[in-house]
């Protein structure tokens, strides 16, 4: 699980949160592969959550902000990425669970970075208004200030 370009929705903030979502991810596959244990795994968990938690307050918003007319989408599916780990954690067979934990952040990959996120990002890209005023100057990828 590592960057590529194509990953990136033009918003600087959001590709430097979703490479480090990537290492994490990276991380917790490694702590699987290399047989660290359950508890290892937990702990790389843990960390990801309170990073994404961030990351996704940061998204929604900008998402609200710009005013994203799917934001509410996009926030469930925020959620459901936290039932889901929860779900993953609860797993009473520790194998099945890193199995399914590996296949759902490459799933998150795929379909949330490279689908979701470039939906809001290319809304704010395309010049949407600031909906609130006292909004925070971001740097768009590729272009200076």
């Amino acid at each position: 699980m590592e960057w590529k370009d194509s990953y990136s929705v033009g918003i600087q903030e959001i590709d430097d949160h979703h490479k480090h979502l990537l290492r994490l991810f990276a991380r917790i596959n490694d702590s699987i592969k290399l047989r660290r244990g359950w508890r290892e795994i937990i702990y790389d968990t843990i960390d990801l959550k309170v990073f994404a938690r961030r990351h996704f307050e940061f998204e929604e918003g900008l998402m609200r902000m710009y005013g994203y007319k799917e934001s509410a989408v996009h926030e469930k599916s925020h959620q459901h990425f936290f039932a889901k780990l929860s779900d993953i954690e609860s797993k009473s067979i520790p194998e099945l669970a890193q199995t399914e934990l590996v296949k759902f952040l490459c799933d998150w990959l795929t379909n949330h970075i490279l689908g979701e996120d470039q939906g809001y990002s290319s809304h704010i890209l395309s010049g949407a208004p600031v909906v609130r005023a006292h909004s925070p100057t971001l740097s768009v990828v590729g272009q200076t200030a």
